[in-house]
């Protein structure tokens, strides 16, 4: 039995499509999980600033504690004519992430502040930075810089392929000029793999919103 030209063109773009939707740097299908180790380090360790340490898996640190945490997809939302994707923390019902991708850049609602925080985006180059400001008076913004940008990397002993990772302040303006300019400014990291989604972030106290620093990596 042969298939005629147009159903086997049908075939290949749907594949075709299928493909770039499983490479995405943040897969929004419904249904989509992601299973997450979070780790809760002693803010005081002297060691604390090494984040390739931390990545590598070979940091000794203090853990003051250790959960798992599985996020899922459940269905979209629009707001204000666009569309997100509403994840849900598993372990707490009313941790709710809206996010929505477009054109390679992808956005959460964020339910403080009513407005869209652009926290990846996917055409850069290492060291390419943008803002988002926090407030009508643009006094108060937060900096994203592209920290790393790898067709491979290896994190807590596992290799991800097309890796693009991402530093974020948020803070005065004035302080985030300061913090650039200093040696070795103290950021907090988040990597994304293309096909996984967030696979790696560690956020320093007081970034972290609690009194340790916090790491976050992938299980599943």
């Amino acid at each position: 039995m042969k298939f005629n030209t147009s159903i086997l063109l049908l075939f290949s773009v749907l594949i075709f499509q299928n493909s770039i939707v499983a490479q995405s740097y943040y897969p929004l299908d419904n249904g989509q999980k992601w299973t997450y180790r979070f780790t809760e380090y002693d803010a005081a360790d002297a060691n604390r600033t090494n984040i390739n340490g931390m990545m590598k898996g070979n940091q000794v640190r203090n853990i003051s504690s250790s959960t798992e945490i599985t996020f899922e997809i459940l269905k979209d939302s629009i707001i204000n004519g666009k569309t997100y994707k509403v994840i849900l923390n598993r372990q707490d019902p009313f941790d709710i992430k809206l996010i929505r991708e477009e054109n390679g850049n992808f956005f959460n609602f964020n339910k403080e502040t009513f407005k869209e925080d652009n926290f990846l985006k996917t055409a850069v180059n290492v060291d390419d930075v943008w803002l988002d400001y926090e407030n009508m008076e643009q006094t108060i913004a937060t900096l994203y810089i592209v920290v790393a940008k790898e067709t491979t990397m290896q994190i807590k002993g596992k290799t991800y392929n097309d890796v693009i990772g991402i530093g974020k302040i948020t803070a005065p303006v004035q302080k985030i000029i300061s913090i650039l300019q200093s040696e070795n400014p103290f950021l907090a990291v988040t990597y994304y793999a293309k096909g996984q989604g967030m696979i790696f972030s560690y956020l320093p106290y007081p970034m972290s919103d609690r009194y340790s620093d916090l790491e976050i990596s992938i299980i599943k």
